[in-house]
């Protein structure tokens, strides 16, 4: 019985032409030899056996849509595929993908299950999740804005990094108040385990590590995480989604930290594969909410200064401290 049907393409040559197939970016550890090989596993898994059309050349097309007979498509990045099967001997290339499919398409099937779902049966699958603005659409009928960049949205959690926003069908189906639908979505958080690793400063920089895929969404916990006195609030990076770092402002310092870590964000926002990426900026969390705080180094070998921006109150906060030489609020 066929796995899955054959993909749907843009063209009989997506993303290969008729010559030697490049190395996409979504997979640059592949080699010439690897790629090809990485291809034809594709192919095997997703023609159900059928040599007898052309194969299919994936180059740039790494987002399928993947269904059985009948059924909604499952969505798949093929980057995931690649990545599971890196590290493995070529022979162990196709059970590991087709058992990796096995499980997508189980989650596929519970998903759709929990579509269906009354509050009750789901309220303890409820997580809110880090986004950014741009990706809240008319599916996400629970959503606030953190930032002009970030927003979080109320999911169900469907198993593993699988997580489905609420429809608005649904939502209706459910005749709750939101505010009860945000308190299980935080309560579930707030119950998830997370680890923390901290560097050797006085005042530590935490690392904070999640499962489920929502690592930076316990930046709504963030005074709970850094467990210290924060007398001016916290500075949190997450540049792409995995990631969370904080670090409470304490004094003087400030100043210094925004300077070094301000850079470090960007470039970790810059080498995240765009589908992953966050924020950019610093973010300042503070009494009245999270907002941005970008930092614009000085130009090498001018005599500018760099600058750092915020709103009014981060703003006269650094201006409370004595800046380091070459640097202005």
């Amino acid at each position: 019985m066929p796995l899955f049907r054959r993909a749907k393409k843009a063209g009989p040559d997506a993303g290969g032409g008729s010559g030697a197939s490049p190395v996409p970016p979504w997979c640059a550890w592949f080699g010439p030899a690897d790629w090809h090989a990485f291809e034809a596993l594709l192919n095997d898994v997703f023609l159900d056996g059928n040599k007898s059309g052309p194969p299919m050349r994936f180059g740039e097309q790494r987002h399928l849509s993947l269904a059985a007979e009948g059924e909604p498509g499952a969505p798949l990045d093929l980057a995931e595929i690649a990545e599971l099967v890196r590290a493995l001997p070529h022979a162990n290339w196709r059970s590991a993908t087709v058992s990796f499919l096995n499980q997508k398409q189980r989650l596929a099937d519970r998903r759709r299950e929990l579509e269906r779902a009354g509050f009750a049966e789901v309220r303890n699958l409820l997580m809110p999740r880090l986004v950014t603005v741009d990706a809240v659409g008319e599916g996400h009928v629970l959503s606030v804005a953190l930032t002009g960049e970030l927003a979080v949205v109320v999911v169900i959690h469907v198993g593993g990094d699988l997580s489905a926003p609420v429809p608005p069908d649904q939502f209706r189906s459910w005749r709750v108040d939101e505010a009860e639908v945000w308190a299980a979505a935080m309560a579930n958080l707030e119950a998830a385990p997370v680890s923390l690793q901290y560097n050797e400063d006085e005042n530590p920089l935490v690392n904070v590590e999640g499962e489920g895929g929502y690592t930076s969404t316990h930046l709504l916990r963030a005074a709970d995480l850094v467990d210290r006195p924060a007398p001016h609030g916290i500075l949190a990076m997450v540049p792409f989604h995995g990631h969370l770092m904080l670090w409470a402002v304490e004094g003087p310092e400030l100043h210094t930290c925004v300077i070094a870590y301000g850079p470090l964000v960007r470039k970790m926002w810059e080498d995240a594969p765009e589908e992953y990426r966050l924020s950019s900026r610093l973010l300042w969390i503070g009494e009245d909410g999270i907002e941005s705080v970008g930092v614009e180094p000085a130009p090498p070998g001018s005599d500018e200064p760099g600058v750092i921006t915020g709103s009014a109150r981060f703003v006269e906060l650094l201006s409370a401290f004595r800046p380091p030489d070459g640097h202005r609020g």
